[in-house]
Order: C-alpha cells, then structure tokens, then sequence
C-alpha cells in the first residue's frame, strides 16, 4: 500500500473511530436516558390510574358501609322480613330507590342488589338469576367469611356463579365481571343510639358487581404505546381486566406476577413468553388486586431512537465527509514530496545524477528534499572526478600495454631479418623492410588505441609477409572476414599475438602444410573473431597458464587485458586446443552501438 493510502487510511480511522464512539455512545446514553424517564412517566401513570380507581371503588365501599344504617332498611328486614306476593314486589320497589340513593352517581358500579333467601332485590334488567343457588355460591361464601366487612371477588363467567346454563351460549353484555360482596347487618340510628335488627332478623347479602370497563378505560385510553399491554390480576392470578378481552377470568400463574406481588409497587424488567417487557405496576389499597403495565423497551424508545440516530447521522456525515476531505489533503502534502524523492532516487539510481527536485515547503519535508538536492550535486561532482581519474588511469594502461607490445613484436621482427641477412637473401631482407617500415609507421602512433579494422588487417598483412619470407612458406593464411565489419573499429594490432603463436609455436615442427584461417562475423550485439591453426596444439597444463598474470606469453596476455579493459570482464578471449590437430582462439568484441 502507498504511503498516500496508508496516510488516508490512518486517518480515516482516527477520525471515524472516536466519532463512531462517541455517535454511539451518545445514542445509548440517550436512550438509555430517554428510557428512564419514560418508563417513570409510565409508572406514575399507572399509579395515578389506579389511585383513581382506589377513590372511586372506596366511594362505593364507603357508601355500601353507609348502607347498613340506613333506617328504611332497617324497618324492612327487622323481624321475619316482608312476606311473599303483592308485598314482596312492594319491598323490591323499596330497596331498590334504596340502592339507587346510594349508588346511582356511580358510573362505575354496573349493578347493586340484595340477596335474601327469598328474593334478590334491586333492579330486574341487571340480574338475571334466582336465590336458591347463591348461597352456595363464592359469593356468599366470601360475604359470609367478612362477617360485615366487604370482600372483593375476582372476575368470573356470571352463568356458571349463578348456575344459569341456558344463558351459557348467548352473547350477554355482563358475561365477565366481578364483584364485592357484604353481608348487611340491618340497624338505625335513633337519638344517637344505634338500634339493630332482632334476633333471628334474616342478614341480606350486598352484591356490586363490575365490568372490567373500570380499568379498561383508564387504562387503554392513558398508555398510548404501541406494542404495551395492561392486565389487573387478583391475589391468586385471576385476571381482573386485561387488554385481551379473552383472557378475563383466567388464572395467570406465571413467576414474574408473583415477583411482583411481592414488591408491591414500581418498575422493573420482567421476561413474559420469552420476551423481555418493562412492568410498571402498583397494587391497590382497596382491594389489594395488582394493576401492571408490560411494556416493550423498543416501544418507549422508538420514536426517540429514530430522531437520535437522525441527528447522529444528519451532524456526522457532513463532519465525515469534511473529515476525508482534510485527511486526503493533508495526506498529499506529506506524501508528495515523499514521492518526489522516491523518483528522484529512481532516477539517480539509473545514473541519472543531474535530477534536482523542486522544493515547495520550508518544513521537515522540504528540508529533506534540500539536503537531497545538495548531496546529489556533490555525488556527481565526485562521479565526475573519479570518472576523469579512472579514465585517465585506463588510457595509461592501454598505452603501456601497446609500448610493451610494439618492442616485443620489433625484437622478433629484426630478429628474423638478421637470419635473413646471414643467409644472403639481399631482395627478400630488402621486401621485408619495405614491409617492416611501413607496419613502423601504423604502429608508432600510440595514442590511438582504436583503428578500423580494414587498416589492422592491411598492417597485419604486412606482418604475414615478413613471417611468411621468414619461413619459407611453409604456411599460409586465409582471410573470411564479413565484409561490413572493416569500418568497424577495432583495438589496433590485437590479431597479430593470436597469429604470431600460430606461426612460431604451432607450426615449430612443421616442414610445410601450415594453415591458418581468421574468421570475423557478427553475432547478435557482438563481433567474433576467430584465429584457427592445424599446427602442433598446445599441451592441456600449458593451455590453463596461458592467459594467467604469471605466463610468459606476453602478447595473448596483453590482447586480452586490453579488450577487458575497454569493453569490460565479459569479453576477452578463450582458447581451444588439442594437441596434434590444432588450437583455436576465439576473441569477442562488443558491435558499436549495441549496448
């Protein structure tokens, strides 16, 4: 990865993390805030709601309390009670302005009567059932162990309570209510002495009963949040009122109810069917019955949450997307004049030593490019000083080498003449100056170490001659040279030593016969020569010396280091022989203008 992407990475995470923290971490504090007051608002309501129902059904027990001293009862149950017929219906008329004096103002309360042996008092339109099974029903028995004091009866199926099962299967306004019962103790109050019923006075029985519409419409109407539901069960679980209508009068044994039975009132995380719910909820004064609200924590926080997350998203991707922006900016600034750098060390390190880079700051970064720019022009000040020391040292050698060739070559040339004078041979000696004046003349030019090749081979011609004359011809020499390669240049006088020890070492014991071929093509990016012999070979120890510092053969030696040292280790010359049949050497020089 670049330095650029790296940079615009890092910071990407930088910017985007602690955002991202602190994004989320204020959407759970706020929620986890918003979630708090809502659930509080939630329980104080459900307080406030069932302290409303607490006054409202204390009013009816207060006034059911009133109603074992009214006097005009009291006159009607002292004794054996009214008798049946014309006088019964006369009573009912009674009891029945009675009751409706002290509860008609209750719009909560569904209906009041009084249940005797004989009769059940109070309004025909609201009660339906006869007397003779309701002393062995949950209603007498609860009235009957309060002995005077009210008792609240959960909600039940009004047909079976009263064992009407022709009622059963139809569709009654008052299938499921409950009730509070009181047993009634007829007495009057008369000049502040309370006078009660004789003895053997029959004690009629109090029933209000109530529609769970007492809670259901406080409730229902007071939480508006989606998903919640409201449930008011009695001591043992019966559902008093609940949101499902189906679920009135059935028990609810669940262990979360319990739990919070026994805390009376507040608010706390409940699991019901698996779900995890808020349970506000408080239980009543009254009739110690407990009124809960389940709520889920999603539904409380829904429409928060989603305004949160609006506001996190609507102020962060702006700040974001800024924050990119000033990340690849900056990322740029630090990664460009690295990448200045890196190409001119690029390009310095192909030998272009004249790349300066253009500075553009004055921090760290530009400091650096400075220093870049001022050592580069100092290393090539250097380069070009050693390179003028080395090639002057080079041209020293190559022309040492050419001196120590030429002596080495004219000592065996005059050398040869001499024995060519002994033997009286005047015309030859005489052909063979001409030759050696006129090779002089090439070979005296010393700083040039580079001739074309047509001009070598013309002076090495010269020189066949004068060994040709020397040994009577017993050799000859034959020329496959391509005919494009004799304007190339070539180092001077670097065929002769190759054939100089074809004539005087390979061909030593031979009469006549001695052959020599000089082969020059082009291969590729390079120019091969090749001096070929059918002489006398050279033995396989001799030939590994050959071309080592400490060999006598000066002239191989020198060919070889000349070339090396104008064209490089990788060309030079390479021997092949095998005694008896010949040696071959091969010599390779690079074509000019390949690379």
């Amino acid at each position: 990865m670049r330095l650029k992407n790296k940079l615009v990475l890092s910071y990407i995470v930088l910017i985007t993390l602690p955002l991202a923290i602190l994004g989320f971490g204020y959407y759970f504090a706020s929620k986890e805030i918003m979630l708090k007051l809502a659930r509080d608002n939630v329980s104080e309501i459900v307080l406030k709601n069932n302290q409303i129902i607490n006054e409202r059904l204390k009013i009816i027990q207060d006034n059911s309390l009133s109603l074992m001293v009214e006097c005009e009862l009291y006159q009607i149950f002292d004794g054996r009670g009214p008798a049946g017929g014309q006088q019964l219906l006369e009573t009912n008329k009674k009891v029945t302005e009675i009751l409706g004096r002290y509860f008609s103002q209750s719009a909560d309360l569904y209906s009041a009567e009084l249940v005797t042996q004989a009769f059940v008092y109070g309004s025909k339109v609201k009660n339906t059932y006869p007397p003779d099974h309701f002393y062995s029903s949950e209603l007498y028995q609860a009235a009957a162990e309060g002995k005077g004091r009210i008792a609240w009866v959960p909600t039940y199926d009004y047909t079976r309570m009263h064992a009407l099962p022709e009622l059963a299967g139809t569709d009654i306004d008052y299938r499921y209510i409950f009730s509070a019962v009181r047993q009634i103790n007829p007495s009057c109050v008369r000049n502040d002495i309370i006078v009660r019923a004789s003895k053997g006075s029959e004690k009629p029985v109090l029933v209000m009963n109530f529609k769970d519409d007492v809670y259901a419409n406080i409730f229902r109407d007071s939480i508006p949040i989606q998903g919640s539901v409201f449930l008011v069960a009695s001591e043992n679980g019966t559902i008093i009122s609940h949101q499902d209508k189906m679920r009135l009068g059935t028990v609810e044994s669940a262990a979360w109810l319990k739990e919070l039975r026994s805390k009376g009132s507040g608010t706390t995380y409940v699991t019901v069917g698996g779900r995890r719910m808020i349970a506000c909820f408080a239980q009543s004064p009254v009739t110690h019955w407990l009124s809960v609200v389940l709520i889920p924590p999603g539904a409380l926080t829904h429409d928060i949450a989603n305004t949160i997350l609006f506001f996190i998203m609507a102020l962060g991707s702006p700040l974001l997307a800024l924050s990119l922006v000033f990340a690849y900016v900056i990322s740029a600034r630090i990664s460009s004049p690295v990448s200045k750098l890196l190409l001119a060390i690029k390009r310095v390190g192909g030998g272009d030593f004249n790349a300066q880079i253009k500075v553009e700051g004055r921090d760290e970064l530009g400091h650096v490019l400075m220093k870049f720019n001022s050592m580069n022009e100092r290393v090539r000040e250097l380069i070009n000083e050693n390179y003028v020391v080395k090639l002057r040292e080079r041209e020293t050698e190559i022309l040492a080498l050419n001196i120590q060739l030429n002596p080495h070559f004219l000592y065996n040339t005059l050398n040869i003449i001499n024995w060519m004078a002994v033997y009286g041979e005047k015309e030859q000696v005489s052909n063979m100056l001409i030759s050696l004046s006129r090779m002089l003349h090439y070979t005296t030019d010393n700083r040039k170490d580079l001739m074309l090749l047509r001009e070598d081979i013309a002076w090495l011609k010269d020189y066949i001659v004068i060994m040709a004359n020397r040994f009577e011809h017993r050799f000859r020499v034959d020329f496959d040279i391509e005919p494009d390669l004799l304007e190339v240049s070539v180092p001077k006088l670097f065929l002769q030593p190759l054939v100089e020890n074809a004539i005087i070492h390979g061909f030593r014991n031979m009469e006549s016969g001695g052959l020599i071929t000089i082969y020059g093509q082009r291969q590729g990016g390079d120019i091969r020569f090749c001096v070929e012999d059918n002489g006398s070979g050279i033995e396989p120890e001799r030939l590994e010396q050959l071309l080592r510092e400490e060999s006598p053969n000066i002239g191989l030696k020198n060919v070889d280091k000349r070339i090396k040292l104008l064209y490089g280790s990788k060309h030079g010359i390479e021997i092949e022989s095998v005694p008896e049949f010949g040696t071959r050497v091969k010599l390779n020089i690079p074509y000019p203008g390949s690379e």
